[in-house]
């Protein structure tokens, strides 16, 4: 077992010198008797979000905040719009990590699952919130049949 970690304090860097590349991190874990315990992530706030069956042909962009996703119950497939294609990234809850978006990628989730797929987000903010980053989009129409392609995968 891993042992704990604890993030770096985040010194707060603007929008310009953050990443634009999708980052997978295996969750670190400790075991204390019979509890085991995930080292915390770094965040500005944190929410509960619940990703129903099916696939909604929906993307989000966020402007200044970096989303930090972990499947808590269930099995999503994360879809990011990196270098004008669709990535499709697996996540579930048995195989625990942490997946880093940055500003400015847009993506989206496929729930292929039996049941809804609950995930925490420890959001990271760059700069204020904006109603907007929140509206879902819809696939743009030239990355539908390759969507259609990776909901079927």
């Amino acid at each position: 077992m891993a042992q704990s970690r604890t993030d770096p304090p985040r010194t707060g860097p603007s929008r310009t010198t953050l990443s634009r590349t999708v980052e997978l991190v295996p969750v670190q874990r400790t075991l204390h008797g019979d509890a085991l315990f995930s080292a915390p992530r770094t965040s500005d706030e944190t929410l509960i979000a619940e990703i129903a069956r099916g696939d909604a042909f929906e993307l989000f962009c966020h402007r200044f905040q970096t989303d930090q996703l972990l499947v808590l119950r269930g099995a999503i497939d994360l879809v990011v719009l990196q270098n004008r294609q669709l990535r499709r990234i697996p996540l579930r809850e048995d195989e625990a990590t942490w997946v880093c978006i940055p500003p400015g990628v847009p993506h989206g989730a496929i729930n292929r699952g039996r049941i809804p797929a609950l995930l925490v987000n420890a959001v990271l903010r760059h700069g204020p919130s904006d109603p907007r980053d929140y509206e879902p989009h819809p696939v743009p129409p030239r990355f539908r049949s390759q969507w259609r392609r990776l909901a079927v995968a």
